[in-house]
């Protein structure tokens, strides 16, 4: 399938990588079919894009916690379990959104820029199943280079 992105552009779309936020992602409940993209040069992406399906200027970009210092341990519901159809915990995957903090650089240029990660709402992806949430007000554990973990 073919999709037009306000940001990258016509791309193809393997409908079987299509992952499916069954309830939507908070204020954008009507966004719940997502397909993650990566540099296709990089040989290990840090970073992924994570393009709504639904609407076409609603692009996020994520990353690993881990990529930040972050870890979690997040308790699921049965509900949430349920929900994303987990049947080993192998099977899930944790990111975060990360984002340009505008207000943070208020010269027009665009260097330096000042990144944000929304980690207190961590994604939860089901990566068999293609199935996702947002976790909602979690507490990451934080390390610090230099710093016992």
């Amino acid at each position: 399938m073919h999709f037009q992105s306000s940001l990258l552009g016509t791309v193809d779309i393997d409908e079987s990588t299509i992952i499916v936020f069954p309830n939507g992602l908070p204020a954008l409940e009507n966004c719940t079919r997502f397909k993650l993209f990566h540099d296709a040069t990089a040989d290990s992406p840090h970073v992924y894009w994570m393009q709504s399906l639904d609407s076409p200027e609603v692009l996020f970009s994520i990353t690993e916690p881990v990529q930040l210092g972050l870890s979690y341990a997040i308790e699921l519901s049965d509900e949430e379990i349920a929900t994303l159809d987990i049947q080993s915990p192998e099977e899930v995957s944790v990111a975060v959104i990360v984002y340009q903090d505008a207000s943070a650089n208020p010269d027009p240029h665009p260097f330096p820029v000042s990144l944000r990660a929304n980690a207190r709402n961590p994604l939860v992806i089901n990566l068999r199943a293609r199935l996702a949430l947002q976790k909602i007000a979690q507490t990451p554990h934080i390390s610090l280079p230099g710093m016992p973990g």
